[in-house]
C-alpha cells in the first residue's frame, strides 16, 4: 500500500508529512499487518532528505519501503547541452543520493524503490538520451529496485485527444511493438538480481556498458566483445591500480594500443594491465599505453568489439569539453549471484 503519489505544492511541509504518514502507515498496519507500506516523500516524490535529521517513528520498520521518483526533468534539462556530460551525470547521482538513496547505507539502512523513472522512447529528447545511461549505471551498481513510467502505448482520451500516444511508453501507439526497439537490451541487466544478501558466493564483477545495456564477454577468439547480460563473463578487480582478471583464469585485460582491442594476457603486472576509474562519474576504465598515455575502454563504433581509445572529457576542470563520452562508459557491477 503506497502513501502517497507525488506530494507537492506551496502547502507541503514536514510537520504535516510526519503526522499524516504516521497515521496512514499505522492504519494500514492495524488493518492488515502483512502489508508492506510504501512511503513517498515531498517535491514530486523527489525528496526524503529530511529523514536524515528525523527518522519516521514506526513500530514495524521491517514492513516499510521508501520510494523516490527521478527523471531528467528533475533538474535543469538544458545543462546536458552546455556542460560536460560527466559533470552532469555526477551531479544527477549526487542529488539522488542527497535526496533519497542515502537510505540504502549508513547506520540504519532502509529499502528504497525508485517507483518512477523513464525516458522518451522515441529518442526525441536529448536530455533523456544523456540521462538514461547515467541513471541506469547507478541502478545497476547498487541493484536498485525500480518501476518504469510507463507501459501504456496510448490513451483512450487525454488532453482533448482520442488515442493520444505516450512518448514515454514501452509500447507503441498500437500496443504491438516496442516504441524503443532496443528497450529489452537496455533493461536486461536491471531486471536481474545481481546482489543477494543471503548468498555465500564470492563476489565478482560484470563489465556493464550502460549506453547499450550490453555486458562484456570473452568470445571464442579470446576477444573482448559486447553481448547480452545473461551469459556475460565475470571479472575480479581489487580497485584502482589493479588488473581486471577473468574469473577462474590466470589472464587479465592488457591494453595493446589506440583503437585496438585489449588482449587477454598473463602479464598482469604490466602498467598496461593496471586499470583505474577516471572522471567524476567513475564510469571510465583507464590504463596506460607503452608511451604512458591514458587509454579508456570504448565500444567500437563499427563492431561488437571493445577497444581502448584516448579518453573523452575526463577532466574535472575543463568545462569546454562537450563531446559525448558515453561510448566509453563502463561500470564494474559487483555481483554475488
Amino acid at each position: 500500500m503506497d502513501l502517497r503519489n507525488e506530494l507537492r505544492g506551496s502547502r507541503q511541509n514536514h510537520h504535516d508529512w510526519y503526522k499524516y504518514m504516521t497515521q496512514g502507515a499505522n492504519t494500514i498496519h492495524d488493518i492488515n499487518p502483512d502489508f508492506i507500506v510504501i512511503i513517498s516523500g515531498l517535491a514530486f516524490d523527489n525528496d526524503l532528505s529530511f529523514l536524515k535529521k528525523k527518522p519516521l517513528d514506526l513500530n514495524f520498520p521491517h514492513k516499510i519501503v521508501y520510494e523516490s521518483h527521478i527523471y531528467s526533468v528533475s533538474g535543469d534539462t538544458h545543462r546536458w547541452r552546455v556542460q560536460p556530460v560527466n559533470w552532469i551525470c555526477n551531479a544527477t547521482i549526487q542529488l539522488l543520493h542527497q535526496q533519497s538513496s542515502f537510505l540504502l547505507s549508513g547506520k540504519n539502512p532502509a529499502p528504497l524503490l525508485v517507483s518512477e523513472f523513464g525516458y522518451d522512447m522515441t529518442g526525441g529528447s536529448f536530455a533523456d538520451n544523456m540521462y538514461l545511461p547515467c541513471i541506469v549505471s547507478y541502478f545497476a551498481s547498487v541493484d536498485l529496485d525500480w518501476s518504469l513510467w510507463a507501459f501504456q502505448g496510448s490513451y483512450y482520451y487525454r488532453q482533448g485527444k482520442v488515442g493520444l500516444g505516450e512518448s514515454y511508453a514501452v509500447m507503441d501507439d498500437d500496443w504491438k511493438s516496442y516504441r524503443d526497439p532496443n528497450f529489452t537490451q537496455k533493461f536486461e541487466l536491471l531486471q536481474r538480481m545481481v546482489q543477494d544478501p543471503t548468498s555465500n558466493v564470492s563476489k565478482s564483477n560484470i563489465i556493464f556498458h550502460p549506453l547499450t545495456g550490453y555486458c562484456a564477454h570473452v568470445n571464442n577468439s579470446k576477444e573482448l566483445v559486447m553481448g547480452d547480460c545473461k551469459s556475460n563473463s565475470l571479472w575480479s578487480y581489487e580497485g584502482d591500480g589493479s588488473p581486471i582478471r577473468l574469473m577462474n583464469s590466470a589472464k587479465c585485460l592488457k591494453a595493446v594500443g589506440e583503437r585496438l582491442p585489449p588482449s587477454l594476457s598473463e602479464d598482469c603486472l604490466s602498467p598496461q594491465s593496471s586499470w583505474k576509474t577516471v572522471s567524476m562519474t567513475g564510469l571510465h576504465l583507464a590504463t596506460f599505453d607503452k608511451d604512458g598515455d591514458l587509454l579508456c575502454l570504448e565500444k567500437d563504433s563499427n563492431s561488437s568489439k571493445i577497444v581502448t581509445s584516448k579518453c573523452i572529457c575526463i577532466s574535472d576542470d575543463d568545462s569546454s569539453c562537450l563531446d559525448n563520452p558515453q561510448s566509453q562508459w563502463f561500470k564494474l557491477v559487483s555481483t554475488n549471484v
